[in-house]
């Protein structure tokens, strides 16, 4: 049993996790992997949590696809959807051909089952066991989850396969259909939720954390049983017959967390911009569900350096920006009447609007824009974002070169672009949510930001509550929801007549935007190869109109085109795998 254990790192864990790691830890390191000692110690059973909660797949500020979990790599899950593109003119970062965001879990499963098949025996309190059962319960259900959305059915092993020498074929397990493995997600679950309490930290897992996972969960289902093909005797897809079972699991686990009282949106702050922004930044946020902490300098991320706009705000020693929003999804947010968020670049003749103050082309838009992206021109810290693509003299369009001596302390192109050198946006535009104002430029340097990460929060439950309502014909309980986000926000609420399958997929859209869910919601919604079909997606581009200090805009496609075949909806299992387990059967198109 010794290699089973060979994960636990006991004070690293102990620290990066915050978990409790008291004195009363006597266990010398690297004994630490005996069985006896993991089980007769309540430290070192903590320890060992901290390894199997270290390898839950959550799509972190350390998640970068190709590079996989924990990576610290400089692109994040916007850039693979309608949402963003990397200021490298995207040349480093497409969608791939479903094999960037592989994770065959199989390790940390052989941990978790591990832990599960000597728990009970051991010698604690069986209140104690069962609580500590229940979260064993709730990680190997994440585990699952992140693999079904990724492969759709897998092998479910719930027990340890162990070599004795002779039994090689034994161990070799065929895939489980995508429905049986999502049963079994829901069943792990329900059995957590009877275990476990209902509080914590916010690090670990407690009744409502279980609940989050089983409504995001079963939303993932329905849409799989809804929209989804079945193929392979259903070792991919779900029988549609079974959607309306899913969605209203979805919409039961939901419902049990809005009607606990035990979280709310966060609303300290009267102005809607600021208090979004600190939605995400805030400890102690009532939203937050689950999240993953950080804590410099044993356990940090790079968000910050690879996101600050390098120029003016950013880190010196180079890197920032990189990740840059579109167009198309700063037109997606709604002025506050609710009216379309196309932006006003023309007027009613199709002539450019010049704009004295060129902030206010972004005047009136839904208040979570500014606070989740920084706009051409917007402040941050004092400091007004330099976004110009070029000049207008006397009509001429001028985008390069030096410029005459009348206005030489005007730069042609902005220092935060757009276009110009690698390190400035493409698209004029930058993200501003979970960036932390706190942090000096000079201190944003590799792993030295330390703002948690918001796995589950009540947002999120309120959408998966509104999508499966409106999925079940409940149009009155998905407008609730929704209009508990909008009305935080800031924006017009909806009325009856507007609640429909689209509205409701296009709020999740802006409250979740820049978070790791669009690129899982437009494929589990079968969007993904009609939205991203060879498909280019558009900057801003800012014009000084000279003499004078006025603006136009215009706008242009950039980056390179981003392709999604309907392949892609199943990732490729590694064929490594299936060279060891050739029960295993390779998903379409691949």
């Amino acid at each position: 049993m010794k290699k089973r254990f060979q994960y636990i790192l006991l004070f690293a864990m102990c620290a990066s996790l915050t978990f409790s790691c008291k004195n009363d830890l006597n266990v010398a390191p690297q004994n630490i992997i005996q069985d006896e000692t993991v089980f007769a110690n309540e430290s070192a059973i903590n320890a060992y949590f901290a390894s199997l909660y270290s390898d839950l797949p959550i799509e972190d500020f350390n998640f970068h696809p190709y590079n996989g979990f924990n990576s610290n790599s400089q692109n994040w899950m916007p850039d693979i959807t309608d949402e963003a593109m990397n200021c490298l003119n995207d040349d480093r970062m497409d969608i791939g051909s479903g094999v960037s965001l592989g994770w065959w879990g199989y390790g940390p499963v052989r941990n978790v089952n591990a832990f599960i098949a000597k728990i009970t025996t051991a010698n604690f309190p069986d209140a104690k066991k069962n609580e500590w059962l229940g979260e064993a319960k709730f990680i190997r259900a994440y585990y699952y989850f992140g693999m079904v959305k990724r492969y759709g059915g897998v092998p479910l092993i719930t027990d340890v396969q162990d070599f004795n020498g002779s039994n090689l074929d034994e161990l070799k397990v065929p895939r489980n259909t995508e429905k049986e493995v999502y049963d079994f997600i829901s069943k792990e679950l329900d059995d957590a939720i009877g275990l476990l309490d209902e509080s914590s930290d916010g690090t670990r897992a407690n009744k409502y954390v279980a609940y989050a996972l089983k409504s995001r969960a079963m939303l993932y289902a329905a849409s799989e049983a809804a929209y989804g093909t079945v193929q392979l005797n259903g070792l991919i897809g779900i029988d549609a017959s079974t959607a309306q079972a899913y969605w209203q699991a979805a919409y039961d686990a939901a419902k049990t967390i809005i009607t606990s009282g035990k979280y709310a949106l966060y609303s300290k702050d009267p102005n809607k911009t600021a208090n979004y922004t600190s939605a995400f930044l805030d400890v102690s946020s009532p939203e937050n569900i689950f999240v993953k902490k950080f804590q410099y300098p044993d356990k940090a991320h790079s968000y910050d350096l690879w996101v600050l706009p390098h120029h003016g705000v950013g880190p010196s020693i180079g890197y920032g920006s990189r990740i840059n929003p579109t167009l198309e999804l700063v037109e997606s947010y709604e002025y506050t009447d609710g009216t379309d968020g196309k932006l006003k670049i023309n007027d009613a003749s199709g002539n450019p609007i010049h704009y004295n103050n060129p902030s206010d082309l972004f005047l009136n838009k839904d208040p979570r824009l500014d606070a989740t992206i920084l706009l051409p021109f917007g402040d941050w810290k004092g400091y007004k974002m330099d976004v110009r693509a070029g000049i207008i003299d006397n009509g001429t369009t001028i985008t390069s070169g030096d410029y005459n001596e009348l206005y030489k302390n005007l730069h042609i192109i902005g220092l935060n672009g757009i276009g110009g050198g690698g390190e400035v946006s493409q698209t004029g535009f930058y993200v501003r949510k979970y960036l932390q104002p706190a942090y000096d430029k000079s201190v944003v340097v590799n792993n030295s930001s330390y703002q948690q990460y918001i796995d589950f929060r009540y947002g999120e439950v309120l959408l998966n509550y509104a999508e499966a309502a409106v999925e079940l014909g409940k149009p009155a309980d998905a407008k609730t929801a929704i209009n508990l986000i909008r009305d935080r926000a800031g924006i017009k609420l909806l009325t009856d007549a507007q609640v429909t399958r689209d509205k409701v997929r296009h709020e999740r859209q802006i409250e979740l935007a820049l978070e790791p869910h669009r690129y899982w919601d437009i494929r589990r919604w079968r969007l993904a190869d009609k939205l991203l079909n060879n498909t280019k997606f558009n900057a801003i581009l800012p014009y000084q109109i000279l003499p004078g200090t006025a603006y136009e805009y215009k706008t242009k496609p950039v980056g390179n085109p981003k392709t999604f075949t309907p392949n892609m909806y199943y990732e490729r299992i590694d064929p490594g795998e299936i060279s060891k387990d050739p029960k295993l059967i390779q998903n379409p198109g691949y």
